[in-house]
């Protein structure tokens, strides 16, 4: 029973699981932005950074600026 219930469920879990991914994602680009601006860099080396370091295409890292 418990592994007929698991697999009715399992596509929402993942879903679940994809979405608290993409959240805690955002929240660490968030903080790394936040955190090169206090020490002082500008928008275009936060840009080159976060590309680097999360993969972001140039539109998606300027979403974060």
């Amino acid at each position: 029973m418990c592994e007929a219930l698991m697999e009715i469920m399992e596509p929402q879990l993942m879903q679940r699981e994809k979405a608290g991914h993409r959240e805690g994602l955002k929240k660490g680009i968030q903080g790394t932005v936040d955190t090169l601006r206090k020490f002082g860099h500008d928008d275009s080396e936060i840009r080159v950074a976060i590309m680097n370091e999360y993969g972001l295409s140039i539109e998606d890292a300027e979403e974060y600026l």
